[in-house]
């Protein structure tokens, strides 16, 4: 009987893939995947800083990297793309307290199989914060 069982979802699984089921799930879980590290990253920014926008973003995708190694989605450091940008700062060359900054994070959609043409998009997840306390405030 467990051996009917188990035929039945190999045959159930066998159907599901060319319909782009596990597709879209595979898609789903890095999606939430994305949106936790994003989130941990614009916590982290906003509670260090940084004195330039080079250390910043360096901090910011060791973090990340870092995250998603403990996570089940691995990805490689050249396919993962994070940009942070200061959309209202008061002085330009240092972070300072109520700055404000977009971070943006990509990466190309995960495949499960190649039998389901997938547009050359990527996943892409913008979160927006506020520098609350500085490295030097501390």
């Amino acid at each position: 009987m467990g051996q009917l069982i188990a035929v039945i979802l190999n045959i159930m699984v066998l159907l599901l893939v060319p319909v782009g089921i596990l597709q879209t799930h595979t898609v789903i879980q890095a999606k939430n995947e994305l949106l936790e590290v994003s989130a941990a990253a614009v916590k982290y920014v906003s509670n260090h800083g940084g004195t330039s926008e080079a250390t910043v973003e360096k901090k910011a995708r060791e973090l990340i990297s870092s995250e998603l190694a403990e996570k089940q989605m691995s990805l490689a450091g050249q396919e993962l793309s994070v940009s942070i940008t200061r959309t209202r700062s008061a002085d330009p060359a240092l972070w300072s307290h109520e700055d404000e900054f977009v971070l943006r994070v990509e990466v190309p959609y995960p495949r499960f199989t190649e039998l389901i043409p997938m547009p050359g998009e990527k996943l892409q997840v913008t979160r927006q914060g506020t520098i609350n306390v500085m490295d030097y405030d501390l």
